[in-house]
């Protein structure tokens, strides 16, 4: 390979991990969760991207199709989590309750898979992958937008679930979506939404963010990373051929800014391969708008249902200072920190986010009386 593709290559690498990512003094209590003495991450390897609902496409408001899948509420099955965490039985959720997951940004709704498992049998979920991502339609580049997301959430939201509870849990870019819907439509936020589940995530300032890469000044690629895409969208042919020739330094770029632990080598391999299956070029159009992401005025609607912020200590995307200031504008709301936990938590630790997105949901469903 040449020099030019292999710098395409290592650039490709690193703009795609990134992809995974984006993205006053007021005392907030928190929950810390580590691994139990001896407990050890999952070993054997998981049959990720597996798990398969009812396929559905949705129309947008733009015209841009997305592919969405439903698992049907089974009444017979509450979840169970793993390892007896909960020894109460827990009681059957209410007939309609519906839970919509939203993924993050260069991944699927596949990144849901240990959740998606493990809350089986909790409502009917919904997951769906978000416009330019996974099955889903490309979007035109002057519609891409936090505030675009929230529309198509809103459409899902209608299509989906049109009456009943509603719970929604996003991650990364999919927590945005949220606090978009929110911003557009605070009505639902304590009528027909009960709970939110906001998972490594930020509100804003997210251009602040020191990205550090070895043997690289503190904030080099954060300020080259824009033009770099650009760049980089206009010959994608061989950038995609660089990516793929990469996956050395791809497989250790995923495993440095998506994890704060050692995890098994499948975890790397599922997460590398969701983020090499974005085009460059919808990494391109999408990198800009998390510079613009500002929601923090959007965030007061929350208060009115269930919430959980739940954050690594060692998230290099969205620090976890950006879910201690979610919860700040959210009084009332769980603030969860896990220990040793990149930005891909929902993975890396996912019986500790399950659990905490349980406990959420239980508290909601208690809200209805």
């Amino acid at each position: 390979m040449s020099k030019a593709g292999r710098t395409a290559g290592l650039i490709g690498a690193a703009v795609g991990v990134l992809a995974a990512g984006a993205a006053a003094g007021v005392a907030v209590e928190r929950t810390v969760i580590g691994r139990r003495s001896g407990q050890r991450a999952q070993l054997e390897a998981e049959p990720f991207g597996s798990l398969r609902g009812t396929p559905h496409v949705f129309t947008a408001d733009d015209g841009v199709e997305l592919y969405v899948e439903v698992d049907e509420l089974k009444r017979s099955r509450r979840p169970v989590p793993p390892k007896k965490r909960f020894a109460r039985k827990l009681p059957l959720p209410p007939e309609d309750l519906t839970v919509i997951f939203l993924h993050g940004y260069g991944l699927n709704m596949d990144s849901w898979h240990f959740e998606r498992r493990d809350l089986a049998g909790i409502g009917t979920m919904v997951f769906y992958d978000q416009r330019s991502h996974g099955r889903s339609g490309r979007s035109a580049k002057e519609n891409i937008s936090i505030d675009q997301l929230g529309q198509d959430l809103y459409g899902i939201f209608e299509k989906f679930a049109p009456s009943g509870p509603v719970i929604l849990i996003g991650h990364s870019m999919g927590g945005m979506s949220i606090m978009a819907l929110a911003d557009q439509h605070p009505e639902l936020f304590g009528d027909r939404i009960i709970g939110v589940g906001l998972c490594s995530t930020s509100a804003g300032h997210l251009d602040e963010v020191p990205i550090i890469l070895p043997g690289l000044p503190g904030r080099w690629l954060r300020q080259l990373a824009l033009p770099t895409v650009s760049a980089l969208a206009r010959v994608p042919d061989a950038v995609e051929r660089g990516r793929k020739a990469g996956t050395d330094i791809s497989y250790l770029l995923t495993r440095r800014y998506s994890f704060g632990s050692e995890v098994p080598p499948a975890f790397t391999e599922f997460v590398n391969e969701m983020i090499a299956a974005t085009p460059i070029s919808v990494i391109a159009d999408f990198y800009p708008i998390f510079a613009l992401h500002e929601k923090y005025d959007s965030l007061e609607p929350l208060q009115k249902v269930e919430c959980v912020v739940i954050g690594g200590d060692k998230d290099a995307l969205t620090p976890f200072e950006h879910a201690e200031e979610i919860v700040r504008r959210v009084p009332g709301a769980e603030l969860v920190e896990v220990k040793n936990c990149g930005h891909l938590g929902l993975i890396e630790h996912h019986r500790e986010f399950t659990a905490a997105l349980l406990g959420m949901i239980e508290r909601a469903e208690q809200s209805l009386g």
